[in-house]
């Protein structure tokens, strides 16, 4: 697989994560959140199951740290990418792919966690700088604790670099806007 088709999948499960982080609620009621994240991510052995056709995109994993309206918190994202060439992406960034899912979780140092689903979503990654971006958006569906019941939605914008092929290691940066509801 393309340096640049394995960053764009590594960065959109990074974003689906982070996404999580920023909905860290600690009081009922739809309330307006922001946050910044950091962490690494990497291509699994699993295939795809989402993408239709199959193709050569493996399920990549997310791992990261994240401060915002809620205080800290760690996420983990799985996402599966899609080649798109209807991507709009600038010169240089061959690597064009939509998301086909993903899933994230935040967990918060109270052992409450947050659960994040996406299917809307994009990255653009350049193959000659290693450098990737781009954004992702999807819904609160649940948690436990003190997110049951928690609903909303979140878009996160990221960037990072890809720094080892065979593996499809990346570092990524983001931030995440967005609105949960615990009922």
């Amino acid at each position: 697989m393309a340096t640049t088709t394995r960053i764009a999948l590594l960065a959109s499960s990074a974003l689906f994560c982070f996404g999580m982080l920023v909905s860290s609620a600690t009081m009922a009621g739809e309330k307006p959140i922001s946050l910044r994240y950091a962490g690494t991510g990497w291509d699994t052995q699993a295939g795809g199951v989402y993408a239709e056709p199959v193709d050569d995109h493996p399920v990549s994993l997310t791992i990261g740290n994240a401060q915002g309206t809620f205080g800290n918190s760690t996420i983990v994202i799985t996402a599966e990418f899609r080649d798109e060439a209807t991507v709009d992406c600038p010169a240089g960034y061959g690597t064009k792919v939509a998301v086909v899912y993903s899933t994230a979780v935040l967990t918060f140092p109270d052992q409450s966690q947050l659960f994040g689903f996406a299917s809307t979503g994009w990255l653009c990654g350049s193959e000659a700088t290693r450098h990737y971006f781009g954004e992702v958006s999807g819904a609160y569906v649940g948690g436990t604790g003190r997110f049951e019941s928690a609903t909303g939605d979140w878009v996160s914008k990221f960037e990072g670099a890809y720094l080892e092929p065979s593996l499809g290691f990346r570092s990524i940066t983001g931030t995440v806007t967005g609105t949960v509801d615990r009922h």
